[in-house]
């Protein structure tokens, strides 16, 4: 087996390994569905339908950087998927790198293949998202996740939502882009309350895919945004932004956990 032909297995097997985990995660994400607990070959199925669209993006992202390099002549590797185990609150994935093994002969090719993933896989996102959005379920499908629900009708969000229970709750707030979904695309009769919304696959798969190339934007390190920031103004300058802005987000962590620590005492 030549080297060429082991590193295509591997990277066929780690794709192999992401699909599975992030289907578990779907369908944990999506049901409630836990693989250590009873856990089907329909609620698998089911998983897909977070599995399938999140990788979608991913890999649309990553080609971008691919086909890029190739473009300008740069040797580049398909993409290596990076799988995690199947825990609570996992979404299966920390995303995919690609490996260039000859050398970016400009700043400008440079900002080029940075820039191509984020651009690739955000358009790829607004896929999904409207997909998502023309294709809600009735208003009453969130009763086959939250059974409970169901004793208080479609007004359920006046009943269920206690600040002071100690159970997850993870609420997406509004932002532009669903926004722009929920006025313009989706029917208004139909739309998911925020903090359910994870409930929605699609949505749930387009909002982790816009927060993930939101982070890997940041102008730091080998993440996208350095790249960009490279290509723009150079090694010396890209050393400087991405300290001030390394130490800018520490502080700003720092200074959230404090208030809230603060808040809870």
């Amino acid at each position: 087996m030549t080297r060429e032909t082991r590193i295509r297995l591997i990277q066929g097997l780690l794709f192999v390994a992401t699909f599975i985990t992030t289907t578990i995660a779907g369908a944990e994400w999506t049901f409630g569905k836990s693989v250590y607990g009873e856990f089907t070959w329909k609620d698998f199925l089911c998983g897909m339908h977070f599995s399938i669209p999140f990788i979608l993006i991913l890999t649309v992202h990553e080609f971008g950087h691919y086909i890029t390099a190739r473009l300008n002549n740069i040797d580049s590797s398909l993409p290596y998927y990076i799988p995690i185990p199947p825990f609570p609150l996992s979404i299966g994935t920390m995303g995919a790198i690609i490996r260039l093994r000859s050398k970016v002969p400009s700043m400008r090719i440079n900002f080029d293949i940075g820039i191509a993933g984020p651009l690739a896989g955000f358009v790829m996102a607004l896929v999904v998202l409207f997909y998502g959005f023309i294709n809600l379920p009735p208003a009453e499908y969130i009763f086959q996740v939250h059974p409970e629900y169901e004793q208080y009708g479609l007004n359920y969000a006046e009943h269920v939502y206690q600040p002071n229970e100690q159970i997850l709750d993870v609420v997406i707030g509004k932002n532009l882009l669903f926004l722009f979904f929920e006025k313009f695309v989706a029917d208004p009769q139909r739309m998911p309350n925020p903090h359910e919304i994870m409930h929605y696959p699609y949505l749930f798969a387009g909002f982790l895919a816009l927060i993930f190339t939101s982070l890997n934007l940041l102008p730091i390190g080998q993440l996208d945004g350095g790249h960009v920031v490279y290509g723009l103004v150079g090694y010396r300058w890209h050393r400087l932004v991405a300290s001030v802005f390394f130490y800018g987000v520490y502080v700003l962590c720092r200074a959230g956990y404090c208030l809230r620590r603060s808040a809870h005492e």
